[in-house]
């Protein structure tokens, strides 16, 4: 083969590999461009140098100054534009995989240990996701507080039965992880933070029954006060 067509600026590192790989091209026969092509390839897919070295036939020298130049190349210079296509672009990956998740988790052919580990996942892919655009600027941070989670929002909109939902849900991912032999260390340190949002929420709940009805006691001593004697 010619060192024109070897050198093609058209032709993929792939298939550069693919024929030094079947003898039809002489590593030593490449340009630089080309050779870099092929240097990046390999590097990315792990090759060490000494074995870059075996497959294109240089000294681990040149291939120092050719990855030195190749991430000189690919060096990133900060850029607003950038930026917002790739959180973009992970944002919508993230769905995806949230979506794949909740299909999974109402699958029919799925176990109930299956679906309601699927059901964990995908909330926890979604927890993260919302703490990592709040990080980024891309969704409003509240300021902490004693319930600072949306076991608060629950309580507050939905009464107790939610928190004993939650509870019984936290409940059955224990029991699952345990007979399924994925209770993990992480596992078990994020169900006892659970627990522990859950028991506050309640102490906030029963605090604001016993003002209420504080408050309706003194409503009604105040009304008494009021009557004509």
């Amino acid at each position: 083969m010619s060192a024109n067509n070897t050198n093609d600026p058209e032709r993929s590192a792939m298939q550069l590999l693919q024929d030094i790989n079947s003898g039809i091209i002489d590593p030593k026969q490449l340009d630089k461009p080309s050779r870099q092509r092929c240097v990046e390839v390999l590097w990315a897919e792990g090759y060490t140098y000494p074995q870059i070295n075996q497959v294109l036939k240089i000294s681990e020298k040149t291939i120092g100054r050719d990855m030195k130049e190749i991430k000189a190349r690919n060096e990133l210079t900060p850029n607003i534009d950038f930026a917002k296509q790739f959180i973009g672009e992970v944002f919508q990956k993230a769905m995806n995989s949230h979506s794949f998740l909740v299909r999974l988790a109402r699958s029919k052919d799925a176990t109930n240990p299956e679906k309601i580990q699927a059901e964990f996942a995908a909330w926890r892919l979604l927890k993260e996701l919302v703490e990592r655009m709040q990080s980024l600027g891309y969704l409003p941070l509240r300021p902490q507080q004693i319930v600072g989670d949306v076991f608060h929002h629950m309580s507050a909109e939905d009464g107790d039965e939610t928190l004993e939902e939650v509870k019984t849900m936290v409940s059955e991912i224990e029991l699952v992880a345990k007979d399924t032999n994925t209770f993990t260390p992480e596992l078990a340190e994020e169900i006892k933070d659970l627990n522990c949002r859950i028991e506050k929420a309640e102490i906030v709940s029963d605090v604001k029954k016993i003002a209420e009805k504080q408050k309706e006691t003194q409503d009604k001593e105040d009304t008494k006060d009021e009557q004509p004697k």
